[in-house]
């Protein structure tokens, strides 16, 4: 649902005038839906808006998902959840061409409007493109490329919201459970996603609350239905088909890591278990090593929880995953209760799996440590007889 595409911040004249046009039967205004391609960027889609007139040979889409990687600060903002996007326009035939690159296919759904509320939306749309108004400070559940497409639409048709019929029934779905049906195909990115949401993302979601993935917003669109002042119900969608539909990315993707986070995390067990055997009680440099890596692993969980990104507040996975262990495992400390507070986060981090859903391998991460901490107990109390 992001971009950064230098073309969008080319201005051109006509632009200016866009949402001058006298609006028509001619007047078309479609929702596209881009489905996701191989770039993280792109694993949940990207939603935009098209307006035609041939009358007036006019083709433009409008895209709110638009943003400067080269602004000052910019991974800072994006993790701290500042991040400021861009509405942007350009002709459909540029706004395409990406998508043709990634093999990516863009489905159109011309909206059933009357010229009322095509004036309102293109009203709309022109104070939305004013220079005080095209930028915003993106949020990728509640305020994306998605939802505001939608929220143009809704706010501008004859009758209320409720009006409109755009429930389908999925089940219960938590926002974890969304994020992952479009990230279970590349497990890293799915892990890291996991590793930064915390217990909030588990809760179930109301239906419109999911609209914020452009997929579900197209398929409520197609069942929608437009209660008109005479009573008489018609569809929201007057016609859809596929822009794009049978492309082939013209590039080579990156090749995925050989091992999943499962796989990886069975690796540090099976080193922990086979070092505890080995060295029976003793093995202090591979603790440090251990637990000096979940504590840098930690940072970025734990600056998150100042974030104003949703979900990230409370995440139980600091428990095992935080820069304490800097301070508990160090050769140099001497606190004799140092192991048995290890020993209460690790088992802390346990019982979280009730109310939370961890990242993939977590759970056997937390393994190798308790392994590694009982063993720690078990070797201050031999200390502590001699």
């Amino acid at each position: 649902m992001k971009r950064n595409i230098v073309y969008f911040y080319t201005t051109i004249v006509v632009f200016l005038t866009l949402f001058a046009i006298r609006v028509s039967a001619k007047t078309e205004i479609s929702l596209l839906t881009c489905k996701p391609h191989a770039q993280i960027y792109s694993l949940y889609g990207h939603t935009a808006l098209r307006v035609v007139d041939t009358e007036q040979n006019m083709d433009v889409a409008i895209n709110w998902g638009v943003f400067d990687a080269s602004q000052p600060n910019f991974v800072a903002k994006f993790v701290l959840g500042f991040t400021d996007y861009t509405m942007a326009i350009v002709p459909t035939d540029y706004f395409l061409r990406e998508y043709e690159y990634y093999g990516s296919p863009v489905y159109q759904q011309r909206l059933n409007l009357t010229e009322t509320e095509k004036a309102r939306i293109m009203k709309a749309l022109d104070e939305n493109y004013r220079p005080e108004n095209r930028v915003y400070r993106y949020n990728y559940i509640y305020d994306n490329c998605t939802t505001r497409a939608r929220d143009i639409i809704l706010a501008n048709i004859d009758g209320k919201p409720s009006c409109i019929k755009t429930f389908q029934q999925r089940g219960e779905k938590t926002f974890r459970d969304l994020l992952h049906w479009k990230t279970n195909k590349y497990k890293w990115c799915k892990a890291g996603n996991d590793l930064v949401i915390g217990l909030r993302a588990d809760r179930n979601t109301v239906h419109s609350e999911r609209e914020f993935l452009p997929e579900i917003l197209a398929a409520d669109f197609d069942s929608a239905l437009i209660t008109r002042a005479d009573g008489k119900q018609v569809a929201l969608v007057d016609s859809a088909f596929w822009l794009l539909k049978d492309v082939h990315p013209q590039f080579e993707p990156m090749p995925d890591f050989p091992l999943t986070p499962t796989m990886f995390a069975i690796v540090i067990l099976a080193l922990a278990v086979v070092w505890t055997i080995y060295k029976k009680t003793s093995g202090r440099w591979f603790d440090v090593i251990l637990f000096y890596i979940c504590g840098i692993a930690g940072l970025l969980p734990l600056v998150m929880v100042f974030s104003h990104h949703p979900f990230v507040q409370i995440n139980l996975q600091l428990l095992i995953l935080n820069p304490l262990w800097f301070y508990l495992i160090s050769p140099w400390t001497k606190w004799k209760h140092r192991w048995n507070v290890a020993l209460a986060m690790v088992i802390l981090f346990f019982i979280g799996n009730i109310f939370q859903s961890y990242a993939e391998g977590m759970n056997i991460l937390a393994s190798s440590l308790l392994v590694r901490i009982v063993c720690g107990i078990k070797s201050q109390r031999l200390k502590i007889k001699e």
